[in-house]
């Protein structure tokens, strides 16, 4: 604030304090867990009429245990040293999740994650989060955009459980061809994790398609893929979805009853404004 004192210029500083600054405190597990794993709060209507039930199948369902080494690309995005969610090494410096992982704003320090090891309870190395950003048009009622990138404080160095993976440019993955997903997954909706890494192959489900099946809540910054008994789950939000060994999507939402039938809804990284995002911010 400034004044003006008898014609004199006088700087004074004010120290703001807000309740939602001042009052501070990290929020619980528990809740950071029910946010994460939540279907977007416009489509939640729409999973309501198919009677779907919050049972959280907590695993990539119809899925198998895989290695690191098959997916050095892949770390776990962490919450106290808790597994929230899934994300991508996309060079030695940013780690590319969900929006939806981080829309609560947590403190940089909270926020860590685990590179180069099949199990997300030990072994790899843990990197701090210096900062993040969430894309400017992330919509947490419709999960719109919903893309995030970390810079980790400490490099995560090249080797067979650490390496970057390709961004898609400018075209969508290919219908007719397999994505794969890979992640932890809850085995509860109270946090407790999967040990293994589990993978799957999914068809990729044509837009249009999708967006019938989802009654119009399908955008152009969203892609498909999954069928009945194959999904991505609650706890794989953020993770990968590869093609020819490009990464094309983001684990974003889906079926609350993983693998009734209804596709896995991902963030389409070839997207334009989603390329965009990830180039202002990492300048990859």
């Amino acid at each position: 604030m400034r004044c003006i004192v008898r014609g004199l210029l006088v700087v004074v500083w004010v120290i703001c304090c807000t309740d939602l600054i001042c009052a501070y405190s990290p929020l619980p597990l528990e809740t950071v867990l029910a946010r994460v794993n939540r279907v977007p709060p416009r489509v939640l209507s729409c999973v309501q009429q198919f009677g779907e039930h919050d049972d959280r199948r907590a695993r990539i369902v119809g899925g198998s245990k895989t290695t690191i080494e098959n997916v050095p690309y892949q770390v776990s995005l962490r919450y106290f040293n808790n597994h929230i969610c899934g994300g991508s090494i996309i060079s030695h410096s940013w780690v590319l999740t969900a929006a939806h992982c981080l829309d609560w704003y947590p403190n940089n320090d909270e926020i860590t994650v685990r590179t180069g090891s099949t199990s997300q309870f030990a072994g790899g190395s843990i990197h701090v989060a210096f900062y993040y950003h969430l894309h400017e048009r992330y919509d947490p009622d419709g999960y719109q955009w919903d893309v995030a990138t970390v810079r980790v404080r400490t490099p995560m160095a090249d080797g067979p459980g650490r390496t970057p993976i390709p961004l898609a440019s400018s075209t969508e993955w290919s219908i007719g061809e397999r994505v794969m997903v890979t992640g932890w997954g809850y085995v509860t909706a109270a946090g407790k994790a999967s040990d293994t890494l589990q993978m799957i192959l999914l068809d990729v489900v044509a837009q249009e398609m999708c967006n019938q099946t989802w009654t119009g809540f399908i955008t152009t910054d969203m892609i498909c893929a999954g069928g009945l008994g194959v999904d991505a789950c609650a706890g794989d939000s953020g993770g990968p979805a590869v093609q020819d060994g490009v990464l094309y999507g983001i684990v974003s939402w889906g079926s609350i009853d993983c693998g009734n039938g209804l596709p896995g809804v991902f963030t389409n990284i070839a997207h334009p404004s989603v390329r965009n995002f990830i180039h202002r911010t990492t300048m990859l």
